[in-house]
Protein backbone atom coordinates (compact mmCIF):
# COMPACT_ATOMS: atom_id res chain seq x y z
CA UNK A 1 0.00 0.00 0.00
CA UNK A 2 1.23 3.41 -0.79
CA UNK A 3 2.25 5.60 2.08
CA UNK A 4 -0.43 7.73 3.72
CA UNK A 5 0.26 11.42 3.66
CA UNK A 6 -1.42 13.52 6.27
CA UNK A 7 -2.66 16.96 5.46
CA UNK A 8 0.13 18.35 7.60
CA UNK A 9 2.65 17.26 5.00
CA UNK A 10 1.05 19.34 2.26
CA UNK A 11 0.92 22.64 4.15
CA UNK A 12 4.04 23.66 2.29
CA UNK A 13 2.22 23.18 -0.97
CA UNK A 14 -0.43 25.64 0.05
CA UNK A 15 1.75 28.67 -0.53
CA UNK A 16 0.01 28.37 -3.88
CA UNK A 17 -3.73 28.60 -3.30
CA UNK A 18 -6.59 28.86 -5.75
CA UNK A 19 -6.66 32.65 -5.74
CA UNK A 20 -3.12 32.72 -7.09
CA UNK A 21 -2.37 29.09 -7.86
CA UNK A 22 1.05 28.29 -9.31
CA UNK A 23 2.37 31.83 -9.26
CA UNK A 24 1.70 35.38 -8.32
CA UNK A 25 -0.15 37.48 -10.87
CA UNK A 26 2.90 38.23 -12.93
CA UNK A 27 0.75 39.26 -15.86
CA UNK A 28 -0.19 42.54 -14.20
CA UNK A 29 -3.85 42.01 -15.10
CA UNK A 30 -6.02 43.45 -12.35
CA UNK A 31 -9.21 44.13 -14.25
CA UNK A 32 -12.49 43.54 -12.47
CA UNK A 33 -13.47 41.06 -15.16
CA UNK A 34 -10.67 38.77 -14.07
CA UNK A 35 -11.35 39.11 -10.36
CA UNK A 36 -14.97 38.05 -10.75
CA UNK A 37 -16.45 34.90 -12.23
CA UNK A 38 -19.37 34.63 -14.64
CA UNK A 39 -22.58 32.97 -13.52
CA UNK A 40 -23.25 29.95 -15.73
CA UNK A 41 -26.58 28.93 -17.15
CA UNK A 42 -28.58 27.14 -14.50
CA UNK A 43 -29.01 23.39 -15.07
CA UNK A 44 -32.53 22.61 -16.19
CA UNK A 45 -32.70 19.65 -13.81
CA UNK A 46 -30.95 18.24 -10.75
CA UNK A 47 -31.81 19.46 -7.27
CA UNK A 48 -29.43 21.80 -5.50
CA UNK A 49 -28.81 21.59 -1.78
CA UNK A 50 -27.58 24.87 -0.33
CA UNK A 51 -24.89 24.64 2.36
CA UNK A 52 -25.13 26.68 5.55
CA UNK A 53 -24.26 30.33 5.17
CA UNK A 54 -20.55 31.00 5.80
CA UNK A 55 -21.18 32.84 9.07
CA UNK A 56 -23.08 29.79 10.37
CA UNK A 57 -20.06 27.48 10.21
CA UNK A 58 -18.71 28.94 13.46
CA UNK A 59 -21.73 27.43 15.22
CA UNK A 60 -21.24 23.94 13.78
CA UNK A 61 -19.33 21.29 15.68
CA UNK A 62 -16.94 19.57 13.26
CA UNK A 63 -15.17 17.55 15.94
CA UNK A 64 -16.97 14.38 14.80
CA UNK A 65 -15.47 14.59 11.30
CA UNK A 66 -12.53 12.65 9.91
CA UNK A 67 -11.96 12.79 6.16
CA UNK A 68 -9.97 10.44 3.97
CA UNK A 69 -9.22 11.29 0.33
CA UNK A 70 -7.74 9.05 -2.36
CA UNK A 71 -5.52 10.66 -5.00
CA UNK A 72 -4.21 8.84 -8.04
CA UNK A 73 -1.04 10.92 -8.43
CA UNK A 74 1.32 12.78 -6.06
CA UNK A 75 0.06 15.86 -4.27
CA UNK A 76 2.91 17.69 -6.00
CA UNK A 77 1.80 16.65 -9.49
CA UNK A 78 1.24 20.26 -10.56
CA UNK A 79 -2.31 19.48 -11.62
CA UNK A 80 -5.39 17.51 -10.59
CA UNK A 81 -4.22 15.99 -7.31
CA UNK A 82 -2.52 19.21 -6.24
CA UNK A 83 -5.73 21.15 -6.87
CA UNK A 84 -7.71 18.57 -4.86
CA UNK A 85 -5.23 18.57 -1.97
CA UNK A 86 -5.03 22.35 -1.78
CA UNK A 87 -8.82 22.60 -1.88
CA UNK A 88 -9.14 20.17 1.02
CA UNK A 89 -6.51 22.13 2.95
CA UNK A 90 -8.61 25.27 2.52
CA UNK A 91 -11.67 23.37 3.78
CA UNK A 92 -9.66 22.23 6.78
CA UNK A 93 -8.73 25.83 7.57
CA UNK A 94 -12.18 27.33 6.90
CA UNK A 95 -14.04 24.71 8.91
CA UNK A 96 -11.51 24.56 11.74
CA UNK A 97 -10.51 20.92 11.34
CA UNK A 98 -7.33 19.73 13.03
CA UNK A 99 -4.48 18.05 11.20
CA UNK A 100 -5.47 14.61 12.45
CA UNK A 101 -8.99 15.00 11.03
CA UNK A 102 -7.76 14.66 7.45
CA UNK A 103 -5.88 11.78 5.83
CA UNK A 104 -4.56 12.02 2.28
CA UNK A 105 -3.45 8.94 0.37
CA UNK A 106 -1.48 9.91 -2.72
CA UNK A 107 -0.30 7.86 -5.71
CA UNK A 108 -2.97 5.21 -5.20
CA UNK A 109 -3.71 3.21 -8.35
CA UNK A 110 -7.39 3.71 -9.07
CA UNK A 111 -9.54 0.62 -9.47
CA UNK A 112 -6.93 -1.51 -7.70
CA UNK A 113 -6.94 -3.79 -4.66
CA UNK A 114 -4.56 -1.24 -3.14
CA UNK A 115 -7.30 1.39 -3.35
CA UNK A 116 -9.80 -1.00 -1.74
CA UNK A 117 -7.37 -1.67 1.11
CA UNK A 118 -6.66 2.04 1.50
CA UNK A 119 -10.36 2.74 2.04
CA UNK A 120 -10.57 0.01 4.68
CA UNK A 121 -7.51 1.36 6.48
CA UNK A 122 -8.94 4.90 6.44
CA UNK A 123 -12.15 3.66 8.01
CA UNK A 124 -10.20 1.64 10.60
CA UNK A 125 -8.40 4.86 11.50
CA UNK A 126 -11.73 6.60 12.15
CA UNK A 127 -12.63 8.25 8.84
CA UNK A 128 -16.37 8.74 8.50
CA UNK A 129 -16.14 10.52 5.11
CA UNK A 130 -14.23 9.03 2.17
CA UNK A 131 -13.56 11.06 -0.99
CA UNK A 132 -12.75 9.35 -4.29
CA UNK A 133 -10.95 12.19 -6.02
CA UNK A 134 -10.91 10.88 -9.59
CA UNK A 135 -13.28 8.91 -11.78
CA UNK A 136 -11.09 5.81 -11.62
CA UNK A 137 -11.94 5.31 -7.95
CA UNK A 138 -15.64 4.85 -8.74
CA UNK A 139 -15.38 1.07 -8.65
CA UNK A 140 -13.56 1.17 -5.30
CA UNK A 141 -16.08 3.53 -3.72
CA UNK A 142 -18.97 1.48 -5.03
CA UNK A 143 -17.41 -1.68 -3.61
CA UNK A 144 -17.05 -0.03 -0.20
CA UNK A 145 -20.16 2.01 0.52
CA UNK A 146 -22.61 -0.92 0.95
CA UNK A 147 -20.24 -2.54 3.45
CA UNK A 148 -20.03 0.56 5.67
CA UNK A 149 -23.52 2.10 6.02
CA UNK A 150 -22.36 4.38 8.85
CA UNK A 151 -19.60 5.92 6.71
CA UNK A 152 -20.29 8.53 4.04
CA UNK A 153 -18.74 8.32 0.58
CA UNK A 154 -18.45 10.88 -2.19
CA UNK A 155 -16.99 10.22 -5.62
CA UNK A 156 -16.00 12.55 -8.45
CA UNK A 157 -18.81 12.15 -11.00
CA UNK A 158 -19.93 8.89 -9.45
CA UNK A 159 -23.40 7.66 -8.50
CA UNK A 160 -25.60 7.87 -5.42
CA UNK A 161 -27.06 5.82 -2.57
CA UNK A 162 -28.15 6.50 1.01
CA UNK A 163 -24.56 7.09 2.17
CA UNK A 164 -23.00 7.88 -1.21
CA UNK A 165 -23.10 10.97 -3.43
CA UNK A 166 -21.41 12.31 -6.53
CA UNK A 167 -19.59 15.64 -6.78
CA UNK A 168 -18.51 17.74 -9.75
CA UNK A 169 -18.17 21.29 -11.03
CA UNK A 170 -20.11 23.27 -13.64
CA UNK A 171 -16.95 24.15 -15.54
CA UNK A 172 -17.74 24.83 -19.19
CA UNK A 173 -17.70 28.65 -19.09
CA UNK A 174 -14.14 28.90 -17.80
CA UNK A 175 -12.85 26.21 -20.17
CA UNK A 176 -14.66 27.97 -23.05
CA UNK A 177 -12.71 31.15 -22.31
CA UNK A 178 -9.41 29.27 -22.61
CA UNK A 179 -10.33 28.07 -26.10
CA UNK A 180 -11.55 31.54 -27.03
CA UNK A 181 -8.21 33.11 -26.11
CA UNK A 182 -6.20 30.41 -27.89
CA UNK A 183 -8.12 30.86 -31.15
CA UNK A 184 -7.47 34.59 -31.09
CA UNK A 185 -3.75 33.91 -30.67
CA UNK A 186 -3.53 31.13 -33.25
CA UNK A 187 -1.81 31.85 -36.56
CA UNK A 188 -4.35 29.74 -38.43
CA UNK A 189 -7.70 27.98 -38.20
CA UNK A 190 -6.21 24.66 -37.07
CA UNK A 191 -5.81 24.35 -33.29
CA UNK A 192 -4.99 21.37 -31.10
CA UNK A 193 -5.80 19.85 -27.74
CA UNK A 194 -3.75 17.35 -25.70
CA UNK A 195 -6.15 15.34 -23.54
CA UNK A 196 -5.41 12.86 -20.78
CA UNK A 197 -8.04 10.16 -21.28
CA UNK A 198 -11.27 9.82 -23.28
CA UNK A 199 -13.31 10.10 -20.06
CA UNK A 200 -16.46 12.21 -19.72
CA UNK A 201 -15.00 15.16 -17.78
CA UNK A 202 -12.04 15.35 -20.19
CA UNK A 203 -14.31 15.08 -23.23
CA UNK A 204 -16.38 17.90 -21.75
CA UNK A 205 -13.22 20.02 -21.50
CA UNK A 206 -12.27 19.31 -25.13
CA UNK A 207 -15.75 20.30 -26.31
CA UNK A 208 -16.05 23.44 -24.19
CA UNK A 209 -12.56 24.54 -25.33
CA UNK A 210 -13.49 23.86 -28.98
CA UNK A 211 -16.74 25.81 -28.55
CA UNK A 212 -14.72 28.77 -27.27
CA UNK A 213 -12.30 28.51 -30.20
CA UNK A 214 -15.19 28.58 -32.68
CA UNK A 215 -16.79 31.56 -30.95
CA UNK A 216 -13.55 33.47 -31.58
CA UNK A 217 -13.04 32.07 -35.08
CA UNK A 218 -16.00 30.39 -36.85
CA UNK A 219 -13.54 28.43 -39.00
CA UNK A 220 -11.56 27.05 -36.06
CA UNK A 221 -11.01 23.30 -35.86
CA UNK A 222 -9.47 21.44 -32.93
CA UNK A 223 -7.40 18.26 -33.41
CA UNK A 224 -7.51 16.21 -30.21
CA UNK A 225 -4.59 13.98 -29.26
CA UNK A 226 -5.12 11.45 -26.44
CA UNK A 227 -2.22 10.78 -24.07
CA UNK A 228 -4.22 7.82 -22.69
CA UNK A 229 -2.81 8.43 -19.23
CA UNK A 230 -3.62 10.70 -16.31
CA UNK A 231 0.06 11.41 -15.78
CA UNK A 232 2.61 10.69 -18.52
CA UNK A 233 4.99 13.57 -19.34
CA UNK A 234 6.54 11.71 -22.27
CA UNK A 235 3.16 10.99 -23.87
CA UNK A 236 1.99 14.57 -23.27
CA UNK A 237 5.09 15.97 -24.98
CA UNK A 238 4.83 13.56 -27.90
CA UNK A 239 1.20 14.61 -28.46
CA UNK A 240 2.10 18.31 -28.30
CA UNK A 241 5.01 17.92 -30.71
CA UNK A 242 2.84 15.94 -33.13
CA UNK A 243 0.35 18.81 -33.19
CA UNK A 244 3.10 21.38 -33.63
CA UNK A 245 4.53 19.41 -36.56
CA UNK A 246 1.17 19.70 -38.35
CA UNK A 247 1.35 23.48 -38.08
CA UNK A 248 -0.69 24.04 -34.90
CA UNK A 249 0.45 27.22 -33.12
CA UNK A 250 -2.05 27.23 -30.23
CA UNK A 251 -3.42 24.33 -28.24
CA UNK A 252 -5.38 23.40 -25.15
CA UNK A 253 -4.37 20.92 -22.48
CA UNK A 254 -6.08 18.73 -19.91
CA UNK A 255 -3.43 17.10 -17.76
CA UNK A 256 -1.07 17.46 -14.84
CA UNK A 257 2.44 17.65 -16.32
CA UNK A 258 4.64 20.48 -17.52
CA UNK A 259 5.38 18.71 -20.80
CA UNK A 260 2.87 20.40 -23.10
CA UNK A 261 3.75 23.86 -21.82
CA UNK A 262 7.44 23.14 -22.31
CA UNK A 263 6.93 21.74 -25.80
CA UNK A 264 4.99 24.85 -26.81
CA UNK A 265 7.64 27.09 -25.28
CA UNK A 266 10.40 25.33 -27.19
CA UNK A 267 8.48 25.59 -30.48
CA UNK A 268 7.24 29.17 -30.06
CA UNK A 269 3.62 28.02 -29.82
CA UNK A 270 0.90 28.95 -27.30
CA UNK A 271 -1.17 26.81 -24.97
CA UNK A 272 -3.62 27.05 -22.11
CA UNK A 273 -3.11 25.27 -18.80
CA UNK A 274 -5.44 23.15 -16.75
CA UNK A 275 -6.19 22.30 -13.10
CA UNK A 276 -3.97 25.07 -11.67
CA UNK A 277 -2.34 28.25 -13.00
CA UNK A 278 0.47 26.86 -15.18
CA UNK A 279 1.95 30.27 -16.03
CA UNK A 280 5.29 29.61 -14.37
CA UNK A 281 5.83 26.37 -16.29
CA UNK A 282 6.21 28.37 -19.52
CA UNK A 283 5.69 32.14 -19.17
CA UNK A 284 6.27 32.63 -22.88
CA UNK A 285 3.63 30.05 -23.89
CA UNK A 286 0.81 29.89 -21.33
CA UNK A 287 -2.01 32.30 -22.21
CA UNK A 288 -4.21 31.48 -19.21
CA UNK A 289 -5.30 28.34 -17.34
CA UNK A 290 -8.50 26.73 -16.26
CA UNK A 291 -8.42 26.34 -12.46
CA UNK A 292 -10.42 24.24 -10.01
CA UNK A 293 -11.36 25.15 -6.46
CA UNK A 294 -13.10 22.23 -4.79
CA UNK A 295 -13.32 23.94 -1.40
CA UNK A 296 -16.96 25.09 -1.74
CA UNK A 297 -17.98 21.55 -2.70
CA UNK A 298 -15.98 19.91 0.10
CA UNK A 299 -17.34 22.42 2.62
CA UNK A 300 -20.91 21.50 1.71
CA UNK A 301 -20.29 17.76 1.92
CA UNK A 302 -18.35 17.93 5.20
CA UNK A 303 -20.98 20.20 6.73
CA UNK A 304 -23.78 17.82 5.79
CA UNK A 305 -21.97 14.97 7.55
CA UNK A 306 -21.23 17.12 10.62
CA UNK A 307 -24.82 18.33 10.94
CA UNK A 308 -26.53 15.03 10.06
CA UNK A 309 -28.20 16.68 7.04
CA UNK A 310 -26.69 14.36 4.42
CA UNK A 311 -28.38 14.09 1.03
CA UNK A 312 -27.32 11.86 -1.83
CA UNK A 313 -27.95 14.42 -4.58
CA UNK A 314 -25.04 15.55 -6.76
CA UNK A 315 -22.94 18.20 -5.02
CA UNK A 316 -21.64 20.80 -7.44
CA UNK A 317 -20.64 24.43 -7.62
CA UNK A 318 -19.94 26.80 -10.47
CA UNK A 319 -18.00 29.90 -11.43
CA UNK A 320 -20.27 32.12 -9.40
CA UNK A 321 -19.42 30.01 -6.34
CA UNK A 322 -15.68 30.33 -7.05
CA UNK A 323 -15.32 26.64 -7.96
CA UNK A 324 -14.05 27.28 -11.51
CA UNK A 325 -12.12 30.19 -12.94
CA UNK A 326 -9.41 31.24 -15.35
CA UNK A 327 -5.98 32.56 -14.45
CA UNK A 328 -5.15 36.17 -15.37
CA UNK A 329 -4.39 36.79 -19.03
CA UNK A 330 -0.68 36.69 -19.79
CA UNK A 331 -0.17 40.32 -20.73
CA UNK A 332 3.49 39.67 -21.57
CA UNK A 333 2.51 37.69 -24.67
CA UNK A 334 -1.10 38.69 -25.41
CA UNK A 335 -1.71 41.98 -27.27
CA UNK A 336 -3.99 44.53 -25.68
CA UNK A 337 -6.63 44.21 -28.39
CA UNK A 338 -6.82 40.44 -27.91
CA UNK A 339 -7.18 40.84 -24.16
CA UNK A 340 -9.90 43.44 -24.72
CA UNK A 341 -11.76 41.01 -26.96
CA UNK A 342 -11.43 38.25 -24.36
CA UNK A 343 -12.67 40.58 -21.62
CA UNK A 344 -15.65 41.53 -23.77
CA UNK A 345 -16.66 37.89 -24.20
CA UNK A 346 -16.08 37.23 -20.51
CA UNK A 347 -18.39 40.08 -19.59
CA UNK A 348 -21.02 38.79 -22.02
CA UNK A 349 -21.02 35.50 -20.13
CA UNK A 350 -21.08 37.23 -16.74
CA UNK A 351 -24.00 39.42 -17.80
CA UNK A 352 -25.97 36.51 -19.22
CA UNK A 353 -25.80 37.89 -22.76
CA UNK A 354 -23.97 34.81 -24.05
CA UNK A 355 -24.78 31.20 -23.14
CA UNK A 356 -21.91 28.79 -23.52
CA UNK A 357 -22.68 25.66 -25.57
CA UNK A 358 -26.35 26.41 -26.17
CA UNK A 359 -28.11 24.53 -28.96
CA UNK A 360 -27.97 23.79 -31.76
CA UNK A 361 -25.12 21.37 -30.93
CA UNK A 362 -24.02 18.73 -33.45
CA UNK A 363 -21.31 16.13 -32.91
CA UNK A 364 -18.54 15.33 -35.37
CA UNK A 365 -20.56 12.38 -36.69
CA UNK A 366 -23.41 14.65 -37.75
CA UNK A 367 -25.78 13.75 -34.90
CA UNK A 368 -27.88 16.48 -33.28
CA UNK A 369 -27.07 16.66 -29.57
CA UNK A 370 -29.04 19.78 -28.62
CA UNK A 371 -31.77 21.50 -30.59
CA UNK A 372 -31.91 25.23 -31.12
CA UNK A 373 -32.25 27.05 -27.80
CA UNK A 374 -31.65 24.01 -25.60
CA UNK A 375 -28.96 23.93 -22.91
CA UNK A 376 -27.22 21.05 -21.17
CA UNK A 377 -28.44 19.67 -17.87
CA UNK A 378 -25.88 18.88 -15.20
CA UNK A 379 -26.29 15.15 -15.81
CA UNK A 380 -25.75 15.60 -19.55
CA UNK A 381 -22.46 17.36 -18.80
CA UNK A 382 -21.41 14.60 -16.40
CA UNK A 383 -22.23 11.90 -18.96
CA UNK A 384 -20.84 13.70 -22.02
CA UNK A 385 -19.49 11.25 -24.58
CA UNK A 386 -19.33 12.90 -27.97
CA UNK A 387 -16.99 15.27 -29.77
CA UNK A 388 -18.21 18.62 -31.04
CA UNK A 389 -18.49 18.98 -34.80
CA UNK A 390 -15.38 21.17 -35.07
CA UNK A 391 -13.25 18.62 -33.17
CA UNK A 392 -11.11 16.30 -35.26
CA UNK A 393 -10.67 12.98 -33.50
CA UNK A 394 -12.35 9.79 -32.36
CA UNK A 395 -13.66 8.29 -29.13
CA UNK A 396 -13.05 4.61 -28.37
Amino acid sequence: MKKFISILLILALCLCLFAGCGSADTSGNDTAAQAETPAPAEPSSDEETAPPEPDQTDEIDYSNIKVGILLGTPVTDGGWSQAMAESLERSKTELGLSDDQVIIAESITDGSADADATIVQMIDEGCNLIIGASSGFTINIENAYPQYPDVYFTQFEGNSADNYCSFTCWDIEAIFMCGYAAALMSEGDALGFVAAQPQASVIRAVNAWAAGARAANPNATVQVMWANSWYDPAADKECANSLIQTGVTAMGYHGSTTAVAQACSEAGAYCTGFHIDMHDYAPDAILTSFMWNWTPVFNEIITQVATDTWTSDVKYKNMADGAASIAPWNTDIMPEDVIAQCDEMYESIVNGDYTVMAGPIVDNKGNEILAEGETFTLQQLIDMYFLLDNVIGELP
